[in-house]
């Protein structure tokens, strides 16, 4: 019996020396590599020579390297291996240099083709292929680390003898544990056809730079649209949390197009923070809304809330930890979710449907995902074959956007119902109305057939109305544009109009505040008064619309509610006789104040705001626009934006005044118009 296990341990023990020795490389066993294994890239994972020093005869071929260590480079174990140990606290191995040496031949096939060295590390290396330094990877002398280059050096060999690789390699080492690695081994080394590499890796990138900022911009834009619906609608916070949302997924798609293109090892840490805070966000902007919406209670939203904080505030002490943490938040938040919505589902909500659908989309397609790369790992199914290359990530895009399409639908879908409501509720408003009318009506011809004696005195109150009715429509003409009162009289409302080619015209005295506490509070509204009705009939004149005056501001359009193919011209018509009017005047009061005017041409909408004390007004761009160009005027100056002067650069005389940084707008080209017309 005993013969018999010393026979089986010796047996185990050749057997396993024997694998040893065959997986070694050396000069008198290299490897021989073919076309069919460098196609796709053959990894060179074989034990290597190996040796903690620094000497340039290392790169010759010709050098003796049999009292070198064999050591597979390629593996993970190299971390826990010394010498290199990437995360040692030993300082005095903090700047040692490493040489590999490995020994390889191509078969006939490979002859004077392209070939290249694919490689990725931590650190800076040297590569010399034959004793001629063919490629540096970051710079070894001045400790510049690189991870690799974007394009590997190109090589071609003409003969199928024994080819010595000789790789001078410094580590970076790390005292600092981080979160993640760029890599599992220290360096990896792969030779590949420079053919396939190239057409791969172009056609690769191509591919994933498009998709990576097609699905960062859809879902950035999706979030600054919902984060402006938030800011319009305070009490809807669910647009906040679906906001941030987006815009998380937005940030994590831009993150992996930097992770893939960084090059530098130490800008790791930053990209991982900011990862590690987007993933956080994610997972707090979904449990925020979906607690939001289909929550019973809203104290599990505040300790998820908290858990969150306190998680992010663990990074600062303990990174690795951290991230633990946020794994099992964010799969908490999965199912929490989840669970809420088919619950909402059970309970028949209607808006529960239309999120909940894309939520089963989204977990039937990852369980779908997940259950083919299994079965891909098994060799049972090969997807690229069965649905092609592109399968996979239609899928991932699939996924993306499935969720985020179902909440927008719901989204929609409740702007829609309260939309329905208010009409609704109009219209009931109008038929009473009508009702009420009617009946109003019928008593009065009742009153009228039953007491002829009064008929006189129903005349004269009918006379009296007709006055009062005139003098209401006089007020209604002072306050609204001609077309907007008929279409309230007629209509009972007047629906607000989008105008695409208009000019706004914004005036505003010059230090007025000022010139308010010298001259006095009845005196300065006397002053405005003149001027503002001088304003008046000149709009008049030249046929635009007064829209309002706020404090000593002045603001009217010019293209509405009649179109004008000269609303830019007459505006500036208008602007150089306000500008006449403010100087006769000058001439005999000498405390009339300076004024300064900003024109702008764009599109708005325009129509009445409220049902009490309503007013007749303008919203868009281009009338915030024509505001900041008059802040930017000077005192006596007509100042345009460039969309103006493109209207009529032929017709007035302009001074460029270069590109003025404006708030909240940026750079913009304006002009100061001249008062000699061309």
């Amino acid at each position: 019996m005993k013969k018999n296990l010393l026979l089986t341990f010796i047996l185990f023990l050749l057997f396993g020396l024997q694998n040893l020795y065959f997986a070694q490389n050396s000069i008198e066993k290299p490897r021989v590599f073919t076309v069919k294994e460098i196609k796709t890239g053959a990894s060179i994972n074989e034990g290597s020579k190996f040796f903690a020093g620094d000497n340039p005869a290392f790169a010759l071929p010709q050098f003796d390297d049999s009292s070198w260590k064999h050591v597979n480079f390629n593996s993970k174990k190299v971390y826990s291996w010394n010498p290199i140990n990437l995360s040692s606290e030993n300082v005095s191995k903090k700047n040692q240099i490493y040489w590999i040496r490995y020994y390889f031949k191509i078969d006939s096939t490979l002859l004077n083709q392209p070939l290249c060295l694919n490689i990725s590390q931590l650190g800076a290396s040297e590569i010399y292929l034959n004793g001629k330094k063919i490629e540096s990877i970051g710079d070894i002398k001045s400790k510049e680390f690189k991870i690799k280059n974007k394009i590997p050096e190109l090589f071609t060999l003409d003969n199928t003898d024994v080819n010595v690789l000789a790789i001078r390699f410094l580590p970076i080492i790390e005292n600092k544990k981080k979160t993640v690695t760029i890599s599992t081994v220290a360096i990896s080394v792969e030779l590949v056809s420079a053919h396939e590499f190239i057409k791969d890796k172009v056609a690769l990138w191509k591919d994933f730079n498009f998709y990576t900022m097609l699905i960062c911009g859809i879902f950035g834009a999706l979030g600054f649209i919902h984060l402006l619906l938030f800011l319009f609608y305070r009490k809807a916070i669910y647009n906040l949390y679906f906001s941030t949302y987006n815009i998380s997924i937005s940030l994590m798609s831009y993150l992996t197009l930097l992770f893939s293109e960084m090059r530098n090892p130490l800008d790791l840490d930053t990209y991982t923070f900011v990862s590690f805070l987007a993933v956080m966000l994610f997972g707090t902007s979904l449990t925020g809304f979906v607690n939001t919406l289909f929550g019973r209670t809203k104290k599990r939203l505040k300790v998820l809330l908290i858990i969150s904080a306190s998680i992010v505030l663990l990074y600062y002490f303990s990174a690795t930890t951290a991230a633990s943490f946020a794994f099992f938040y964010i799969s908490f938040v999965a199912f929490e979710s989840f669970y809420l919505i088919i619950r909402a589902m059970i309970r028949r909500e209607k808006s529960a449907f239309i999120v909940g659908g894309g939520v089963l989309v989204f977990f039937l397609f990852i369980v779908m995902v997940i259950i083919f790369m299994f079965l891909n790992k098994l060799n049972t199914v090969d997807v690229s074959d069965l649905f092609g290359d592109d399968f996979i990530t239609y899928v991932f895009i699939f996924i993306f956007i499935s969720f985020p399409i179902s909440i927008s639908a719901y989204l929609g879908w409740q702007f829609a119902s309260t939309n329905l409501s208010l009409v609704k509720q109009l219209d009931e408003v109008n038929r009473l109305s009508d009702i009420n009318l009617k009946q109003e009506q019928e008593k009065q011809q009742i009153l009228q057939n039953q007491n002829d004696l009064l008929e006189k005195q129903v005349d004269e109150r009918t006379f009296e109305l007709q006055k009062e009715k005139q003098k209401t429509e006089n007020l209604l003409l002072n306050i609204l544009p001609y077309e907007v009162a008929e279409e309230l009289k007629e209509n009972g409302s007047s629906e607000a109009k989008y105008y695409d080619e208009v000019t706004v015209l914004f005036t505003d005295f010059v230090n007025f505040t000022q010139s308010s506490e010298k001259m006095g509070a009845e005196k300065m509204l006397v002053e405005l008064n003149e001027c503002f009705t001088a304003f008046d009939l000149i709009m008049e004149k030249h046929g635009l619309e007064k829209i309002k005056t706020i404090g000593d501001a002045y603001l009217a359009v010019c293209g509405l509610p009649l179109k004008n193919k000269n609303h830019a011209h007459q505006t500036v018509l208008v602007a150089l006789d306000i500008i006449d009017f403010i100087e006769e005047r000058k001439k005999t009061n000498p405390d009339v104040l300076d004024i300064r005017i900003g024109i702008n041409s764009g599109s708005l909408i325009a129509g009445i705001v409220g049902v009490k004390k309503f007013a007749y007004d303008i919203w868009g761009d281009t009338v915030n626009t024509a505001a900041r160009i008059e802040q930017n005027s000077k005192k006596g100056k007509i100042n345009i934006s460039e969309s103006t002067y493109q209207l009529i650069k032929d017709d007035f005389s302009f001074e460029y005044r270069g590109k003025i940084h404006t708030k909240g707008k940026g750079e913009m080209d304006m002009y100061f118009v001249s008062k000699s017309q061309i």
